[in-house]
């Protein structure tokens, strides 16, 4: 409740923003700048409608994170992230449609930033491995964990994954899926999986449900016989 105030709260100030820039546009500091800067520029209804719906897509866009996040009980950071981009490239356009001129060094940096983000998930991926230890089994990368054999209840080796309702906190891309997700029995699981194929491990721990799997079915079936070696018989086949 406390991150979706917060949000509302955001939000707001750009919406009042927006129908302030409306109602009186010299009361806007960005418009007050840029008549300071060149006098000579006029303040057209085209500039006063790009600030308008700039300030109002902003107030929407927090609010609208804070209230799915709350809602579904999600992390928003990376639907914020993925709004934010959109919105960009949005506000890229109207600029263009409205003021009929394009920011060169706005398309940029919007590009930039999907790059970016796209460079940092790969390197993640690239970086998560799931490794039988001595005393745990080791799970690296964001969203890593690491499980003491002792905490293991059983392990149940499946060839579908359980319906999932939503994510709360995590992702579900660059080939795999991390993060705590809601099931459709209502009840929450951890997911660690590197890859898309089958087997898959559904590991009930004292802690709950954590599934995982390895890069590739060959590799998982590394993993399982590994697995063996540690918890013997509370590894079975479905």
């Amino acid at each position: 409740m406390a991150a979706l105030i917060v949000y509302i709260v955001f939000g707001l100030f750009p919406i009042y923003k927006a129908f302030q820039v409306r109602r009186d546009p010299m009361k806007s500091r960005n418009l007050r700048k840029m008549k300071a800067l060149n006098p000579e520029v006029e303040l057209t209804p085209g500039i006063q409608k790009f600030y308008f719906v700039n300030y109002l897509i902003t107030g929407i866009l927090w609010m609208l994170t804070g209230v799915i996040g709350w809602l579904f009980g999600m992390n928003p950071t990376y639907l914020m992230l993925a709004l934010a981009i959109i919105a960009g490239f949005a506000l890229f356009m109207a600029k263009w449609r409205i003021m009929g001129v394009a920011s060169t060094w706005h398309l940029v940096v919007l590009a930039l930033a999907v790059v970016l983000f796209v460079l940092y998930s790969l390197w993640q991926f690239r970086n998560s491995k799931v490794a039988v230890l001595p005393e745990t089994i080791c799970i690296e990368g964001d969203y890593g964990t690491e499980i003491h054999y002792q905490a293991i209840d059983s392990v149940l080796v499946v060839n579908a994954l359980p319906d999932i309702r939503y994510c709360k906190d995590g992702h579900g891309f660059v080939g795999g899926k991390k993060g705590v997700f809601r099931l459709k029995d209502g009840s929450d699981a951890k997911f660690y999986l590197l890859g898309n194929e089958a087997p898959y491990l559904m590991i009930y721990t004292d802690s709950g449900l954590i599934l995982v799997n390895r890069k590739t079915a060959a590799e998982t079936e590394q993993l399982i016989e590994e697995l063996k070696e540690k918890i013997g018989n509370r590894i079975v086949k479905s």
